[in-house]
């Protein structure tokens, strides 16, 4: 097994806080995923496409109570979304100014970057049925592909980070 040296780890435990380590094109792509789902989120009227994509994000409170359900939805969405803006200005301020976050800075960028998986997820087909693909036949060599698996090797490191791993 190869290991990556510590200091070339995306996110690292630092003391009491934390060090997000990406390039600057790395930066530059996640501050790019980052805008694109802040513009998809906050579309007042987002055609049909956009409501598939958003449907991760937004969780099933009453399965069984579509009434239940749509009142959860109206009550909770707004507070949904301006949390998932909150934590994407604090992914902005992370890689804007380099250096040690707190835990609470690092659980947003990390509830962030899921965010962004969630919607590549649901635009690749991802599952987690044991008896399907897991991905759509065919997605598995497309750049959406590619960059789910950067974010989702990513998000790895920040939860290893935030449990405590050394690198």
């Amino acid at each position: 097994m190869i290991r990556r040296r510590r200091e070339s780890l995306p996110v690292l435990a630092d003391g009491d806080g934390f060090v997000v380590q990406l390039g600057a094109d790395e930066s530059a792509l996640v501050r790019r995923l980052v805008d694109e789902l802040r513009t998809l989120l906050t579309d007042v009227e987002p055609d049909s496409e956009a409501r598939v994509l958003l449907v991760r994000l937004f969780p099933v409170a009453h399965a069984d109570d579509p009434e239940a359900e749509a009142e959860y939805q109206r009550l909770m969405r707004d507070e949904l979304v301006q949390s998932k803006l909150a934590s994407f200005a604090i992914v902005d301020e992370v890689l804007a100014s380099p250096g040690r976050i707190d835990e609470g800075r690092l659980i947003a960028f990390m509830q962030s970057i899921n965010s962004i998986r969630l919607v590549l997820g649901t635009m690749l087909g991802v599952t987690d049925d044991p008896d399907l693909p897991e991905v759509n036949p065919g997605f598995e060599d497309t750049p959406e592909y590619h960059l789910y698996a950067w974010l989702s090797w990513l998000l790895d490191h920040i939860v290893h980070a935030l449990s405590g791993g050394a690198g």
